[in-house]
Formats: structure tokens, sequence, C-alpha cells
């Protein structure tokens, strides 16, 4: 992944077990390499750079959608794939899913 944005949430790896809050790299929101808690808003941050760039689509500020992240497992390794939820611009959760076909799928929630 290139430019992207972090998604700190906890989850269970289902490799080796082990539960913590991990780092999942998303193109959510203004892509410029912050990180994102429970509840906070993917949009609404200052942009750092002259050009903004927006992922998954500039049209969805403020709005629900869901779109997948990639994160590693600190203990094992094991790369592991989450669908990130974010509802009416703000990030709600993640869930752990499959490795998806196309990294860069999103929808509506």
């Amino acid at each position: 992944m290139g430019r992207y944005n972090e998604f700190i949430w906890p989850v269970k790896c289902p490799s080796c077990g082990a539960a913590e809050a991990l780092s999942f790299q998303g193109y959510i929101g203004l892509l410029q390499w912050e990180r994102f808690h429970e509840g906070d808003d993917v949009f609404d941050r200052e942009p750092q750079h002259r050009r903004r760039e927006v992922g998954p689509d500039a049209g969805l500020e403020g709005r629900s959608f869901w779109a997948y992240g990639l994160g590693d497992c600190p203990r094992c390794r094991e790369t592991l794939w989450a669908r990130i939820d974010v509802r009416d611009g703000r990030f709600v959760g993640l869930g752990l899913v499959a490795e998806p076909a196309n990294m860069y799928d999103w929808g509506p929630l």
C-alpha cells in the first residue's frame, strides 16, 4: 500500500490467538498517514499537502461506507485483512475478513 491511513481496533489473531489493538492500513479519508480510533472523523482533517487526495471516493465525506484494511499480527506476523466501517464519516469499527479478491473494493453501509 502507498498512501494510506491507519485504523486502530482490538482484534484476536485467528492464527496465534493474540488479542490486542492492531493497526490496519486503509485508503480511507484524507490520505496522509493519519491514525484513527473509534469515533474519529476520517475526513475532517486539515490537508497536509497541496493536492487533497481522498479515498476511496471524494463524494463519501460525511457518509457511511466500508473499505478494506491490511494489518499484521505483532506476535506471529500473520497478514490480517479487515473490513473497516465508517458511519456518517466517522470510524466506528472493523472486523476481520478473508483476503479480498480486490483490496480496493468498498461499498455503502
